[in-house]
């Protein structure tokens, strides 16, 4: 599941945090929910690079030969240089199994050097063809494929005030039965209040608003992407009185 945290905007009076974090006068306090599902654009694909050696130096050769023909490939299917990460190396020492576990009295077998990569395939239909071309160069071990949405910034804010809409909607069906009515709203957040206090007077505060994740679904051979949901939960306190 990916999580997204934004700073999105905090709706709160002064006053709430000079009495105890509520209103002094009636209220009803409601969270309000709203999901946008949108199909996939984007392909997130990590994986790491590896070789092995008896000689480090040698494992690093095969690591960096095999890295020059995946920026190659990259390139040929026109990968932006921006969609490519591959800033790290790894290099570690390897041992048999038998004997204690402490390395002072195992063997030394070789070396392992690691290359992770992480890249971003903007062609959904093709990228699993890009899949079985790079496990084609040989030391190439998936940990991930991930589908993504390009404009999720752009959808936000609708999410954002259909789960505006959800909590107005709640509030006043619940006080049509109380015989009572929403007279101006005291506070909007995107985390629940008793939270927000901590965070801004002590605790570091996580804003999580809007989260998107990859609906549950079965792997497949050929590399079905899940559509992405966008989520967001929103908390309201409404000042109320008497229904005329």
């Amino acid at each position: 599941m990916k999580r997204l945290l934004l700073f999105l905007p905090l709706i709160l009076p002064i006053s709430l945090f000079a009495g105890g974090g509520l209103p002094d006068k009636p209220y009803i306090y409601v969270q309000g929910k709203a999901e946008i599902q949108k199909p996939a654009d984007i392909v997130t694909l990590k994986f790491d690079l590896v070789g092995r050696a008896p000689d480090q130096s040698k494992a690093n050769e095969d690591v960096q030969s095999k890295a020059n023909k995946i920026f190659a490939l990259l390139k040929e299917r026109k990968i932006a240089d921006d969609d490519v990460i591959a800033e790290d190396l790894r290099s570690e020492p390897e041992f048999d199994q038998e004997g204690s576990y402490s390395n002072a009295h195992r063997k030394l077998t070789g070396y392992k050097v690691t290359r992770p990569f992480q890249t971003k395939a903007r062609d959904v239909d093709a990228f699993p063809k890009l899949v079985n071309e790079l496990l084609g160069i040989g030391g190439v071990e998936f940990s991930g494929i991930e589908g993504g949405v390009t404009k999720e910034k752009e959808v936000e804010p609708e999410v954002w005030q259909k789960a505006i809409a959800n909590a107005r909607e709640q509030a006043e069906k619940t006080l049509r039965t109380l015989n009572m009515k929403i007279d101006s709203v005291f506070a909007v957040s995107p985390v629940a209040f008793p939270q927000i206090e901590a965070g801004i007077f002590g605790d570091e505060i996580t804003r999580l608003g809007v989260r998107s994740a990859r609906a549950e679904e079965a792997a497949a051979p050929e590399y079905k992407v899940a559509p992405v949901t966008i989520t967001q939960t929103v908390h309201v306190i409404y000042l109320i009185s008497p229904a005329k």
